[in-house]
């Protein structure tokens, strides 16, 4: 099963759990450091892998134009028809359904984990973003994704994989009821950089964040398009 399939057979739970305030740290966390490295006027923003649409949501009340692309149909559904609607376009993220150098920024918020194929996803977002636009991301931090998750909820930091192997895991949320199973990918930081720097783009802002600065559980970075994919 890809991890796009596990995601769209989990589509109700993730809606369920996404559209509440208090079941994760997208709204005291993830958004607020992921906005706060948005350029001030950019144009068409391109959410991929937008999932049901929080962060396209977002977007729009900041008052930026905004399409969303998903490769579940539920997903992209429910983006779609909440009372504060998304434009959006189903479709994978390896083979983005959009024309070269139309969108002014590229918003990937805590997607690139969920993607199959890193590289040739970075490589399309690289495609669609137009030259001197921007790619801004959140990531689960790789410091965390590396710890045994069951360990560190009892409180105890061990790693039982290699950090520098690529490999999926899955994780388990309960909240308030509702069970949110995640599907995933551990990369080391280096592997989404030569993604980065192989499409054409290049750091700009790059920040880390975590409870009483001890324990980075989120990385954001914005990055700079430049040339063309392939160009040095």
């Amino acid at each position: 099963m890809t991890l796009w399939e596990a995601w769209d057979g989990h589509a109700e739970s993730w809606i369920a759990f996404a559209r509440h305030p208090d079941r994760d740290g997208f709204w005291w966390g993830t958004w607020p450091e992921l906005a706060a490295l948005l350029p001030s006027a950019p144009g068409l923003v391109v959410d991929v892998g937008c999932g049901e649409g929080r962060a396209a949501r977002e977007l729009q009340r900041l008052g930026h134009r905004v399409v969303g692309v998903d490769h579940s149909w539920a997903l992209a559904l429910a983006a779609a028809q909440q009372p504060q609607p998304v434009a959006v376009v189903h479709g994978d993220a390896a083979r983005l359904p959009l024309r070269d150098g139309c969108a002014g920024t590229a918003l990937a918020c805590m997607s690139l984990l969920d993607m199959d194929d890193l590289t040739a996803s970075v490589n399309e977002i690289g495609r669609i973003v137009r030259p001197g636009g921007h790619l801004c991301v959140a990531l689960v931090h790789p410091f965390l994704s590396a710890f045994d998750f069951d360990a560190y909820r009892a409180g105890h930091l061990t790693v039982t994989e290699p950090y520098l192997m690529d490999r999926r895991y899955v994780d388990q949320a309960k909240r308030e009821g509702v069970t949110m199973t995640f599907a995933s990918m551990h990369r080391p930081l280096s592997r989404y950089l030569d993604a980065f720097f192989a499409a054409g783009f290049v750091m700009d802002r790059f920040r880390e964040f975590g409870e009483e600065h001890v324990f980075p559980w989120l990385l954001t970075a914005r990055l700079v398009r430049r040339g063309l994919v392939g160009e040095p």
